[in-house]
C-alpha cells in the first residue's frame, strides 16, 4: 500500500489546506499540482504551468519557486511533479500573451483540442513560445474575436521532465489522462526521458 497526497503548487509557500511538514514523514508521495497558475477565470492570459517568471516579475508564481519551498519540507524522492495535458483558452483584448481576458471567456483546452485546431486551421494560427515561462501558446481569430491558448507540448514537457530527473524526484503525475486524445507525442517524450 502506498499513500500519496496531492497539493496545490503553492501549498508550501502559501499554507492553506495542507501542513506539508506534518505530512512529509507520513506519506509515500506528494503530488505537486504544478499547473493552474493561470486558469479560465484569470484576468490576463498566461501560462498554465510556467517553469519560470516569478523572479523577473512576469508572473506572481512559478513552478521552480514553489519547488524550492517544498524541498525544505519533503525529500525529493517523495515528490511527484504534476504535469498538465491541457491548457487554458481565453478571448483577449490584445494580440499577445499577458493581454487582458474577457470575463467568463476562459475554458479548458485539452492537448487534443489544441492539436485539432492546429491541424484544421493551419496557417491561420500564430504559434509562439514564451521563453520566460518555457511554454508554448497559440493565437488565432474566430468570429472577429482574438483567442489565445497557453498549453504544454513535447518541448515544454521535456524541460519539466529534465527538472524531475535533475532533482531526483519520484516521478510525475498527469492531469488528466485522456486529454491527449489519440496523440502520442507527449507519451513519447515521457518514454524517452524515463527509458520506458
Amino acid at each position: 500500500l502506498k499513500l500519496s497526497v496531492a497539493a496545490f503548487g503553492s501549498a508550501a509557500s502559501k499554507p492553506s489546506f495542507w501542513d506539508i511538514a506534518g505530512l512529509a514523514p507520513n506519506i509515500d508521495y506528494l503530488i505537486i499540482m504544478s499547473y493552474d497558475y493561470h486558469v479560465r477565470s484569470s484576468q490576463v492570459a498566461g501560462p498554465v504551468a510556467p517553469l519560470f517568471g516569478k523572479e523577473t516579475g512576469r508572473w506572481q508564481d512559478d513552478i521552480t519557486s514553489n519547488l524550492r519551498d517544498f524541498l525544505q519540507y519533503i525529500p525529493a524522492e517523495k515528490i511527484l511533479l504534476g504535469i498538465p495535458f491541457y491548457g487554458s483558452e481565453w478571448q483577449i483584448s490584445g494580440e499577445t500573451p499577458g493581454s487582458p481576458t474577457f470575463p467568463s471567456s476562459g475554458s479548458t483546452a485539452t492537448y487534443k483540442r489544441v492539436q485539432e485546431l492546429l491541424q484544421q486551421r493551419g496557417g491561420e494560427i500564430e504559434e509562439g513560445w514564451d521563453s520566460a515561462a518555457i511554454s508554448p501558446y497559440i493565437f488565432y481569430q474566430e468570429n472577429g474575436e482574438n483567442r489565445l491558448i497557453y498549453y504544454d507540448n513535447p518541448r515544454s514537457l521535456s524541460y519539466k521532465l529534465d527538472l524531475v530527473q535533475q532533482l531526483n524526484f519520484g516521478g510525475v503525475a498527469i492531469w488528466a489522462l485522456g486529454y491527449e486524445g489519440d496523440q502520442s507525442e507527449l507519451w513519447q517524450v515521457i518514454e524517452s526521458k524515463f527509458g520506458l
